[in-house]
């Protein structure tokens, strides 16, 4: 190696032992081979000294620091012994393609303005499984574009610079997680010129313990970077080069702060105010005698999270589930604030309930109640938290200890990228959820998608399991002279209660008084005299009974993963008019149901109104839907086999020997 090396990769190294060797590799494979590799090994405990040390290539240099200073430490070390002309950033998970720096070198000889010269990289997770790009990089394809972007986001990652325009700066201590974009920016307001290379030669690894995402959790990006970035704008307004352009870029990060204050702290604070001057302090003191006689009374193994105990599909899941280890005295904590309580002798059969909403959503009992949900179960070998549809069980599991199991129910899950916010603040507890179980297989499908894009390892998908929901209450299959259509649902905008009633008053234009419909869930709504409204009905043989008077059951979701609703219906005789939502095109078929090709409004009012009324003229082909419903019901809704896989799930083999 010469003494002077054209490009040193610097590369700060700790407890990196997974992928080190890979990403040296890839580094001593370029087809530019005037480099050094600077590694900073900072502290590590690992296996990482021996591997650089088994590591024979002259190129590779290794700075061994005798305790782990932090991230920031070990860069500014690696400025300080770098000798190449140029400096190319390396993170030790990461992976350079072969031609990565010859083509950056060749960018920066060819116009002796630039800087700085970038490439477009890739995700890939932690089996290096390319997972996607960052879109911000890729909209940055030229010198201008980059400029322009570069101070409200860091358009760049993959980089190389010239070595006189850092010497003069340091990384900074409060950038941690941000680091390069600040060295670029403080640059960039010296003057800096960047080039890009719009090819991926960089691969970028995600992974719950990178340094990016934990530095996003410790302290938002928002506000680590404002004074730099607005120093840069200084810097180009007393140069006289401030134009619309820069002034559009203030505004822009202007807006950006105003967004983050407002989601991340007035939106907070003012429901947490709200909380403050409204809960009752009677109700606190009581949800509190109720915590703690629980914490010196209780001694089962299973404890559950649940939201409500209000009538509802989810609910009834719910209650089957504490069904199934009724004998083991589990424990419910209800989280939020019920609608009804139609439920609750459903709950209280099966486990003792102890609702302490009131003090799990108060901004100054909050803490103290979880720390007290956590000592109910934490000293029990072989326990296990169980919960659904509750933010209080992500917040729960850092006080958890590593031997009390952790399950989620996750009933609906629809991907989207855009989107999915709360699942992606959630990911950094995902490891520590041993369980996470699925009611629908499209649902754990589109999780899997959410966890790849996401960077989430192949290997954790494991934990990902299917349990279908049961019924246990069969009937038969009923002839009615006028045949009746049902909608069962709870107050949610995604069921469309509106839709239904649209439906119903279509078919009822067309064919006066052929069918009758009836609608559970909700009270009377005007203007619908053909429908007869039951209200709630929290009792399952009244439920079921209007279920037997019934032919029809019509779905009408946004989103769902397998509506109890429709397994209770083909359960008791019914055909099935539904959107394509969750498993319903999976596991129905046209002999007992009919799917509409899809959830848009009109198109679900027009296919659901035909299908309807093709029934009417067609009274044997209702009849055989209805019996291939509950045929196929008694196959695939079976209890025994749902309770035994909870209990499975739920019981350490020694508490069920």
């Amino acid at each position: 190696m010469t003494t002077s090396p054209v490009i040193t990769v610097l590369m700060p190294v700790y407890n990196a032992e997974r992928w080190l060797a890979a990403a040296v590799n890839s580094v001593l494979d370029q087809s530019f081979a005037d480099l050094e590799l600077l590694v900073v090994d900072d502290g590590s405990t690992d296996a990482s000294a021996g591997i650089l040390r088994s590591i024979t290539d002259p190129r590779l240099r290794v700075v061994t620091l005798p305790r782990n200073g932090g991230l920031i430490a070990a860069l500014n070390t690696g400025l300080d012994h770098a000798r190449g002309m140029f400096l190319a950033r390396m993170d030790a998970d990461d992976i350079m393609l072969p031609t990565r720096l010859a083509r950056l070198r060749t960018l920066l000889a060819s116009d002796a303005a630039l800087t700085a010269a970038a490439t477009t990289f890739d995700h890939i997770n932690e089996d290096g499984e390319v997972t996607g790009y960052w879109t911000v990089d890729r909209a940055a394809t030229d010198e201008r574009s980059v400029a322009r972007m570069l101070p409200r986001s860091n358009c760049i990652a993959s980089v190389m610079i010239r070595m006189e325009a850092i010497q003069a700066l340091r990384y900074a201590p409060a950038q941690i997680g941000a680091e390069d974009w600040d060295m670029l920016l403080r640059a960039r307001s010296r003057g800096m010129r960047i080039g890009k290379i719009n090819e991926a030669l960089y691969r970028y690894r995600m992974h719950p313990a990178s340094i990016m995402g934990l530095s996003k959790r410790q302290r938002p990006v928002e506000l680590r970077l404002l004074a730099t970035r607005h120093r840069f704008l200084l810097g180009e307004w007393r140069r006289l080069r401030i134009n619309t352009l820069h002034l559009a870029v203030l505004y822009a990060q202007l807006r950006s702060l105003a967004g983050y204050v407002e989601r991340h702290i007035l939106r907070p604070a003012l429901r947490d105010a709200y909380r403050v001057f409204t809960y009752s302090p009677l109700a606190l003191m009581r949800e509190r005698r109720a915590l703690r006689s629980a914490m010196a009374e209780w001694k089962g193994q299973q404890l559950f999270l649940f939201p409500y105990v209000c009538a509802g599909g989810a609910e009834q899941v719910h209650s089957d589930i504490l069904a199934a280890v009724a004998d083991q005295d589990p424990l419910v904590v209800i989280c939020g604030f019920s609608a009804d309580r139609a439920f609750e002798p459903r709950f209280s059969r099966s486990a003792r309930l102890l609702e302490i909403p009131h003090l799990l959503n108060h901004p100054i009992t909050r803490a103290a109640s979880l720390r007290g949900a956590a000592s109910l179960i934490a000293g029990s070998p072989g326990s296990a938290v169980f919960s659904s549809l509750t933010v209080q069980f992500f917040d729960l599991l850092p006080l958890l200890p590593p031997h009390v199991r952790a399950i989620h129910l996750q009933h609906a899950f629809l991907y989207q990228p855009a989107a999915n916010l709360q699942h992606k603040r959630w990911l950094d507890r995902f490891d520590r959820v041993n369980t996470y179980v699925f009611i629908s297989r499209q649902a754990m499908s589109d999780f899997g998608q959410f966890l790849f894009a996401n960077n989430i390892s192949r290997s954790w998908f494991s934990k990902l399991l299917f349990v279908p929901n049961m019924v246990d209450r069969f009937g038969t299959v009923r002839e009615h002279a006028t045949p009746g259509v049902l909608f069962v649902g709870r107050r949610s905008p995604v069921k469309r209660l509106d839709l239904f009633l649209a439906i119903t008053t279509a078919v009822e234009q067309r064919s006066p008084g052929r069918f009758r419909f009836t609608v559970v869930g909700h009270p009377p709504q005007p203007g619908f005299p053909h429908v007869e409204f039951k209200g709630l009905i929290g009792d399952s043989e009244a439920l079921g009974r209007i279920y037997g008077e019934q032919d029809i059951i019509v779905q009408t979701s946004t989103l769902e993963g397998f509506p109890m609703v429709i397994m209770e219906a083909m359960a008791h005789g019914l055909a099935v008019i539904s959107t394509p939502v969750g498993d319903v095109p999976d596991r129905l078929n046209d002999r007992c149901a009919v799917i509409t090709s899809s959830v848009e409004e009109g198109v679900v009012l027009r296919e659901m109104t035909d299908a309807i009324l093709s029934f009417d003229a067609d009274h044997d082909r209702l009849r055989q839907m209805k019996q291939a419903a509950l045929e196929k019901a008694k196959k695939e809704f079976d209890p025994v086999t749902f309770r035994a896989r909870y209990r499975e799930l739920l019981i350490s083999p020694a508490a069920e020997a």
